[in-house]
């Protein structure tokens, strides 16, 4: 039982919480309640897309293949593919957590991660609507900008974290 209470002490406490602010305020309490499990159903979808992503890295993609294209002897190959590929990534970023760590696992590197989180930051389908606003060129030389930080940022936590 211990053990239990330890691993899932937050939980523990949010429903604590609840009760005790169900006792006072049951009207607010069930309404934050019922936005809470609203807020949960639209991510679940996100979430189950990730866990799949995760999964079909974990069975499909053998660490060969990722060590070989994100590992060690990628070299800034590597962490330029990933922040490619960090520019095409949707969804909140907390759901995308669980990807990343399995592709450390798996032996990618540092940088090749923290290239992808950095990269994030460019919505790519969003450019073409930021352009209408803000003209080609300012969004250009941005996503420019954001790559060229995003290696770097991958780069840099690699030789913090190494």
């Amino acid at each position: 039982m211990k053990k239990l209470l330890k691993s899932h002490a937050f939980e523990f406490i949010v429903v604590i919480a609840y009760g005790v602010l169900f006792i006072f305020y049951p009207e607010k309490t069930f309404t934050a309640l019922k936005v809470g499990l609203t807020l949960l159903s639209k991510m679940l979808p996100i979430f189950f897309c990730v866990v799949f992503f995760s999964c079909f890295i974990a069975i499909f993609l053998s660490p060969k293949t990722i060590q070989k294209y994100m590992g060690q002897q990628s070299g800034l190959k590597g962490v330029v593919i990933a922040a490619i590929l960090g520019t095409l990534i949707v969804g909140p970023l907390w759901v995308l957590f669980p990807l990343f760590g399995t592709l450390l696992k798996k032996g990618a590197r540092i940088s090749v991660v923290g290239a992808m989180i950095g990269a994030f930051a460019i919505k790519t389908p969003w450019i073409p609507y930021a352009a209408g606003f803000l003209g080609w060129p300012f969004i250009t030389v941005t996503v420019i900008l954001t790559l060229v930080y995003a290696m770097f940022e991958g780069l840099l936590m690699e030789k913090i974290l190494k």
